[in-house]
């Protein structure tokens, strides 16, 4: 069974049977809490089938950078990531999530060119809120169309590329001449040292091919387990934080918190990023630290 289609299988398994995931302690949450995390969003739907894009927006009128946050295999619905929704939105950024498949039965190589259509339709739909910062986040099977997109010269430039647990590429073939990505691109890449899924291979196949993105505006951070977290190929989907169902401290402090300082940096340049407030993951509630994110060189 294609590692894609299993990993899909088991996380609808997880979700209809509203197993939670990686429970216990955890450390403090570097997350807008703020409110309930029902108010303050709004939401609209475009488009069918693997053309389908979701746009997730504050209440408040205003205008707002953009993050395309693009599902892993099968995870087509925006439930999967919803809880990283939320706080997304919560933290004034609009949310355009493109399902580029219809579940299971899409051929992969279309799915980046379905996903630039609807960041290009979304940014339409959006003409006087988008206020011209464009990130692009993705996970697993996301995590290559993210580094894909950017590649590409039919959407707005990003600010920064975050992919996170990226595969699988198949030696590659999947992934477009990354050298076209511009050097002035912030590049981010995140693995789990639990993930048996995708692994790190692509994550290193990624790093070497932008050598035209400088050591400052790139890094390659391993996530790794601690206790009861575990740094698997699921970690990254949030369904609730309210009922802590698929979200522990490795969102908090991990995806989302890095997501967060790249939208936040001021001079959108890694060398200007605290590294210990990047790598850091907080702390147990006996006081011990929870073992950081390791720079992989």
């Amino acid at each position: 069974m294609e590692p894609f289609i299993k990993a899909g299988l088991v996380l609808i398994t997880l979700i209809l049977g509203s197993v939670p995931v990686h429970a216990g302690p955890v450390a403090i949450p570097q997350v807008n809490m703020d409110g309930s995390p029902y108010e303050g969003m709004v939401s609209e739907v475009h488009g069918e089938g693997s053309q389908r894009y979701w746009i997730f927006r504050p209440a408040a009128p205003g205008r707002y950078p953009v993050v395309v946050l693009i599902h892993g295999w099968a995870a087509t619905e925006p439930i999967f990531y919803m809880a990283w929704i939320r706080h997304l939105v919560g933290d004034g950024r609009i949310v355009v999530y493109p399902r580029y498949q219809n579940l299971l039965d899409t051929s992969s190589e279309n799915f980046t060119e379905n996903t630039a259509y609807a960041v290009r339709k979304s940014l339409g739909d959006l003409d006087g809120e988008f206020d011209g910062r464009l990130y692009i986040a993705g996970h697993s099977a996301g995590g290559i169309i993210a580094v894909n997109l950017a590649a590409r010269g039919d959407i707005p430039k990003p600010v920064a590329v975050l992919s996170i647990q990226p595969g699988d590429s198949e030696g590659g073939r999947k992934l477009q001449n990354l050298s076209k990505i511009p050097g002035d691109v912030i590049l981010v890449v995140m693995a789990g040292d639990a993930d048996t899924i995708t692994g790190t291979a692509d994550s290193h196949r990624i790093m070497r091919m932008t050598p035209q993105i400088p050591s400052g505006r790139k890094i390659f951070l391993l996530v790794q387990s601690d206790r009861t977290l575990v740094a698997d190929h699921l970690s990254p989907f949030a369904v609730s934080d309210e009922y802590g169902l698929l979200v522990d401290n490795l969102d908090y402090s991990g995806y989302w918190k890095v997501l967060d300082i790249l939208i936040n940096l001021e001079d959108d340049t890694l060398t200007s990023a605290d590294m210990d407030e990047l790598t850091g993951m907080g702390t147990w509630d006996d006081g011990r630290p929870v073992k950081r994110m390791r720079i992989i060189t």
